[in-house]
C-alpha cells in the first residue's frame, strides 16, 4: 500500500476540486506493485495518465473502465528482491494475470503472473498451480491493453 504525508501535498489543480496532488508517495511494505500506463481521448487528441496500484482489485477495477475514450496501454509489475530473486527491485511488463483456487473461497485465491520473456511468478506453490480447479484471467495484454498504434 502507498502512503502519503500531508507535507508532501502539492496545491495544484482546480479550486474546489476533489483531486489531490502529491510530490511523493511511500511504499509501506516490500511487496509487488503495478505501474499502469493509460490513454484517454480529449479535445485535440489524446492524453496520458499513469496509475500506481498495490492491489489486484484496483487493477481489475481499472480494466473495467476500458472504453472507446479510456484504455490501458501497458501494465508493468514492479517486484522486490525477495520475489524476483535478483537482489534489487525490477520492473517487468505484465502479459497475463490469472487467479487460481481450489474453490470459489476468496481466502484460497493465488495469483499467477506471466511476464515478459516467459518469466512466471506465482504467489503460491508453482508446482501445484496447474492442479487448481478454478482459473480466471484477470488481465490479458492481448485483450485488455491497446498500444498507441491500434485505433480505438
Amino acid at each position: 500500500m502507498f502512503m502519503t504525508h500531508n507535507q508532501d501535498e502539492q496545491l495544484l489543480g482546480r479550486p474546489f476540486s476533489r483531486e489531490q496532488f502529491w510530490s511523493r508517495v511511500e511504499l509501506s511494505r516490500d511487496d509487488l506493485w503495478y505501474y499502469v500506463c493509460t490513454t484517454h481521448k480529449r479535445i485535440g487528441g489524446t492524453g496520458r495518465r499513469y496509475y500506481l496500484f498495490t492491489e489486484v482489485a484496483d487493477l481489475v477495477a481499472l480494466i473495467e473502465d476500458n472504453s472507446d475514450f479510456f484504455w490501458i496501454q501497458r501494465v508493468m509489475v514492479v517486484t522486490p528482491p525477495q520475489i524476483n530473486g535478483t537482489g534489487c527491485w525490477s520492473m517487468y511488463e505484465l502479459k497475463e494475470l490469472v487467479s487460481v483456487a481450489d474453490s470459489l473461497n476468496p481466502n484460497s485465491i493465488e495469483y499467477v503472473y506471466l511476464l515478459e520473456e516467459g518469466l512466471i511468478y506465482a504467489t503460491g506453490d508453482k508446482s501445484i498451480i496447474s492442479d487448481h480447479k478454478w482459473h480466471q484471467v484477470l488481465f490479458s495484454e492481448e485483450h485488455h491493453a491497446f498500444p498507441d498504434d491500434i485505433d480505438q
